[in-house]
């Protein structure tokens, strides 16, 4: 029988080129779907050998749609795909329940690669991941990094990058007020003054480059 694949990204074309990845390499019946949200609502219905889950997309996110189906289903085999190589995001998204974790720059030969493993019930990092996770991260920022939700990590990282409060409410689907009071709660916890000061710190997390 096909394998069953969800996969969750919200840029059409993305999805196409990933579509054309794994039908190119095996017997896949593959699901599109263009959020978190609308992933995790279909996951019980289509009942997926494996998830292709984007990280950064707007609404919910990936993050919390990885936590969101692991939640559902603490078997469910969820495979990541991101722009980002940093270790924070790698942690999150294992932790949140993610089997394994593919950046987008090498699933050209990795993405089926990595399916069929999850598929046997092993994990799987690509390859291209494996010196970024080796990097020391100084314990005071990843304690204090640590702390922060998953919400609060995403607007984090996006403030650090230059987003502007308006900027990041359209990005996320989340109302500008909402995105202060993150901001707010990011500031107090990584203790920070000035969003320089949060842009430092992602820069030594290795989350945004200098």
């Amino acid at each position: 029988m096909s394998t069953k694949v969800l996969l969750v990204d919200d840029h059409a074309v993305v999805r196409a080129g990933f579509r054309y990845l794994l039908e190119s390499e095996g017997d896949y019946d593959i699901r599109e779907v263009q959020s978190a949200e609308e992933a995790c609502s279909v996951y019980n219905e289509y009942k997926p050998d494996v998830v292709v889950m984007d990280m950064m997309m707007p609404g919910m996110g990936g993050l919390e749609g990885v936590r969101h189906i692991h939640a559902k289903d603490e078997q469910a085999r969820i495979l990541v795909l991101s722009m980002r190589d940093d270790g924070a995001y790698i942690s999150r998204a294992m932790k949140a329940g993610a089997r394994g974790y593919v950046t987008k720059r090498s699933a050209a030969e990795e993405l089926s690669r990595a399916v069929e493993a999850l598929l046997r019930g092993k994990p799987y990092m690509s390859k291209d991941i494996t010196e970024s996770t080796g990097q020391h991260v100084p314990s005071g920022d990843e304690e204090r990094v640590g702390l922060l939700s998953e919400r609060e990590f995403e607007v984090f990282c996006l403030l650090a990058a230059g987003r502007t409060v308006v900027e990041i409410s359209q990005d996320l689907h989340l109302s500008p007020k909402t995105v202060s009071n993150h901001r707010a709660n990011i500031m107090q916890k990584l203790g920070a003054k000035s969003i320089v000061e949060l842009t430092r710190l992602a820069i030594r997390h290795g989350l945004i480059d200098a």
